[in-house]
C-alpha cells in the first residue's frame, strides 16, 4: 500500500511537470524603491489590482501616499486596438489581432528613473459569427491576459534596476 502511495504521489507530480505548470516567479525589486506609489487615476482598474496584487507578492512594501513613496509608478498611456487579420468570401471578419499597449515612467527621489517605457503585446482571435458572446468573453479573456503579462514585463524592468 506504501509503495502505491509513493508511485501515484510520482505519477501526479510527473503530469503536473509535463502540463507545462509552473509556479507564480517573484520579482526581486530594489530596495530603493520601496515604498512603491501606484498611480491609480492613471490605469484602468484591471491593471491597478494586477499591478497591487504581484508587487505585494514579490515583497515591495505600497503606500497610499506619493509624498511619502520612494517611487512612483505611473501609466501615461493604456490602450486596446483590435485589427482584422483576415475576411471570409462576404467580406466579413474572421480573424482579429487584439493589441494592448501602455508606456510608464517611474520616477524615484524626483527624477525619472525609467522614462516612458512602451510595452506592446498582440494576439490573434479567431471570429465565430454564431458565437459572438464567447467571441466577447474570450476577447476579455485575452486582455486580462496581456495585462498580467504587460505587469511581468514592468516588474522585470523595475527589477533590472539593481
Amino acid at each position: 500500500m506504501r509503495l502505491l502511495r509513493i508511485f501515484s504521489l510520482v505519477l501526479m507530480t510527473c503530469a503536473i511537470a509535463a502540463c507545462g505548470f509552473h509556479m507564480r516567479g517573484s520579482y526581486d525589486l530594489p530596495e530603493h524603491l520601496s515604498p512603491v506609489f501606484l498611480d491609480k487615476d492613471s490605469m484602468s482598474l484591471l491593471l491597478y489590482k494586477e499591478m497591487r496584487s504581484t508587487l505585494k507578492a514579490s515583497g515591495a512594501e505600497l503606500t497610499d501616499d506619493p509624498a511619502t513613496a520612494a517611487s512612483v509608478l505611473e501609466i501615461t498611456q493604456e490602450q486596446r486596438t483590435r485589427d482584422v487579420i483576415s475576411v471570409d468570401t462576404l467580406g466579413r471578419a474572421r480573424e482579429y489581432r487584439l493589441i494592448y499597449r501602455l508606456v510608464f515612467t517611474l520616477q524615484a527621489s524626483g527624477e525619472a528613473v525609467i522614462d516612458r517605457s512602451n510595452i506592446q503585446l498582440t494576439r490573434n482571435l479567431l471570429f465565430n459569427p454564431e458565437a459572438v458572446l464567447g467571441v466577447a468573453e474570450e476577447t476579455e479573456n485575452i486582455y486580462r491576459d496581456m495585462i498580467r503579462d504587460s505587469t511581468g514585463q514592468i516588474l522585470l524592468r523595475l527589477q533590472a534596476l539593481q
